[in-house]
Order: C-alpha cells, then structure tokens, then sequence
C-alpha cells in the first residue's frame, strides 16, 4: 500500500466534522481517483476510527456500506454524531453530506 495514499486518506478523514458525513464517491474526488471500492478496502483496514472516522464514510446514495466494527456499530457511531438512519440509510443525506473543498485536498 502506497503510505502517501493512506495519510491524503486519513487527513481527509480526520476533516469531517460532528454531525456530518461523506461518500466513498465524495473522497474519490478529493483524492483524484474513482477507485472506490480500495478506498473502500482501506477504510476496513482502519486500525483507529475513533481517529481517523472512516464510519462516517457511506455510499452515495446513502445507503451504510461496510465497517470493519460491523455495521451495528457504524449505525450506534453515526447516531451519536446525531446522524439519522432510517430504513439502513442516511436520512436527508444532502443535509448532512461533507463535501471536501480544494483547501482540504
């Protein structure tokens, strides 16, 4: 694994705000690459999410994704950020959605 990658990822991380929450696709863009599915691979290898909230991380259209804590603790987590989850998605994604501006990058 490229450790450049991986530090761009977890500074990324480390910039989402309480109460706010990003897409794979969302840090793709930042990160100039559509290689979701190894940010995805990366995000579950996350050895400190209390650090580096890769929970806060869901698929674009809301849905949970994965989380290597398994997904009743990605729900618990994102509820305490007082993130809703309704029906095993983001409810009011565009409210709540963090999107990286080119200062973050």
């Amino acid at each position: 694994m490229n450790r450049s990658y991986i530090k761009k990822l977890q500074l990324l991380l480390s910039q989402i705000p309480k109460g706010k929450i990003t897409t794979y696709k969302e840090i793709g863009r930042a990160m100039k690459t559509k290689g979701y599915r190894y940010i995805g691979q990366l995000l579950n290898k996350n050895p400190e999410p209390d650090e580096y909230p890769c929970y806060k991380v869901v698929c674009s259209n809301g849905s949970l994704g994965g989380y290597s804590g398994g997904i009743k603790d990605k729900v618990q987590r994102l509820r305490n950020d007082g993130i809703v989850i309704k029906n095993g998605k983001v409810f009011n994604l565009e409210s709540v959605l963090f999107k990286f501006t080119s200062q973050s990058e």
